[in-house]
């Protein structure tokens, strides 16, 4: 595993991110509608993540939510981590405190839980003590990652839109 850091999302990372949504995209992932307007004006993407994480201009029935980047020494996005400053419906609630994901090309060598451990850090400045987060239950690549950092199961819940089942955890 390459050295690594977590970063605000940055328009200095353009390129590398637009490939990182590529990747997002071929693979099937559904956080690729979270990234679809990057592709399309990537300043105003910038914008609003920032501006999310300081709880301006948020959708009504959302939360603050800060994003990060994980980068590699070369600047390639490798990964990305979205926490979320509080879970205050059953919606959030299901999709807990963390999100994130790591392009395909860099899985099952240390990065996810790298990016855990340093969102982890990052939800500790955001004042949360304890995060809920959820996995499908199918991803076992995740569960460990979640289990490895004292992760305790608390349910399983079934998400209706995707029709899957999800594992929630509280970390």
């Amino acid at each position: 595993m390459k050295e690594v850091k977590l970063v605000e999302p940055s328009i200095l990372y353009r390129e590398s991110f637009l490939d990182f949504i590529e990747d997002v995209k071929e693979t099937g992932y559904e956080s690729y509608e979270l990234y679809s307007k990057a592709e399309k004006d990537f300043n105003e993407f910038i914008k609003e993540l920032l501006n999310s994480s300081k709880g301006i201009n948020i959708p009504e029935g959302w939360v603050p939510c800060s994003s990060f980047w994980l980068v590699d020494n070369l600047e390639e996005v490798i990964g990305v981590i979205r926490i979320r400053h509080c879970v205050n419906s059953e919606f959030l609630e299901m999709v807990g405190h963390i999100g994130y994901e790591i392009k395909s090309t860099h899985r099952k060598k240390g990065y996810g839980s790298k990016l855990l451990e340093l969102g982890l850090v990052e939800a500790r400045k955001l004042g949360l003590e304890e995060v809920i987060i959820t996995c499908d239950e199918n991803n076992i690549g995740s569960r460990k990652i979640i289990e490895k950092f004292k992760g305790k199961y608390i349910k399983s819940i079934f998400d209706m839109d995707n029709q899957r089942n999800l594992l929630q955890y509280k970390v």
